[in-house]
């Protein structure tokens, strides 16, 4: 694995300078949501080229580039080092030790690769755009439900969620049992029944899930949102929050 890190490594620098000529002949931009686009590269990553080696990569931010017109600058953190790779605006061609066409799989067999197990299931949208798993009963451990909370200090929309995430977990208190999960590999596979390795991604007692940050809403708006979920799963507990 350490090999295969500092290839990463070294192509990213070698890339920097190919993508320039390649860029012209493979891109024509759409300009598509930087979050998804940063969202589904991750995805591609950890189903694709880190599937079976043990880690996983996560989002540490995607932005335009400036050296490079027509592509996004991807930041992965992999077991705590970062890297940087190119990925065009419209989301298709990742550029690593490639291109990788994202729309291909590299399996040898024609069958794409599984989703993770919960996105596989039927699921309903509630508040705040969490996806509710229709056969699944909230999970439990000591009469509370569990609420995790993957994120990673170099995510920006990370620590624009985790300050609000955290309001609301202390007014619930002892009702939930919240378990912050930020740049380790602790409860990874939690993770990835939920999410493809994207952070940020918030599982609440197991029934409920949402990969990504809810700016859109706006500080309040994403506060009424995670009360309401965590009402849901704690059955109305405590009535100061939910009501009555």
């Amino acid at each position: 694995m350490e090999n295969q890190i500092k290839k990463w490594k070294i192509s990213t620098i070698v890339l920097s300078i190919l993508v320039v000529i390649l860029v012209v002949i493979l891109i024509k931009p759409s300009f598509g949501s930087p979050q998804k686009i940063g969202e589904d590269t991750i995805g591609y990553i950890n189903q694709e080229l880190l599937a079976g080696q043990g880690v996983v990569a996560t989002l540490g931010g995607i932005e335009k580039s400036e050296i490079i017109d027509g592509m996004y600058e991807v930041e992965l953190d992999i077991q705590g080092n970062t890297f940087k790779s190119f990925v065009t605006q419209d989301g298709r061609y990742l550029f690593v030790d490639g291109p990788f066409d994202m729309s291909e799989t590299l399996s040898n067999s024609n069958e794409a690769q599984p989703l993770p197990e919960m996105l596989e299931k039927e699921s309903t949208e509630v508040e705040g755009w969490f996806q509710e798993i229709t056969e699944l009963d909230v999970c439990m451990e000591n009469d509370k439900p569990i609420i995790y909370f993957f994120g990673s200090d170099s995510c920006p929309y990370c620590e624009w969620e985790k300050p609000i995430i955290e309001e609301v977990v202390a007014e619930f208190g002892d009702a939930i049992d919240y378990r912050k999960r930020y740049d380790g590999t602790t409860d990874v596979d939690v993770l990835l029944n939920y999410s493809q390795g994207a952070v940020p991604t918030i599982i609440v007692g197991c029934k409920y899930y949402r990969t990504g940050a809810g700016q859109s809403l706006g500080e309040e708006g994403e506060k009424e949102a995670l009360r309401a979920v965590f009402c849901r799963a704690t059955g109305g507990i405590p009535s100061s929050v939910c009501g009555e």
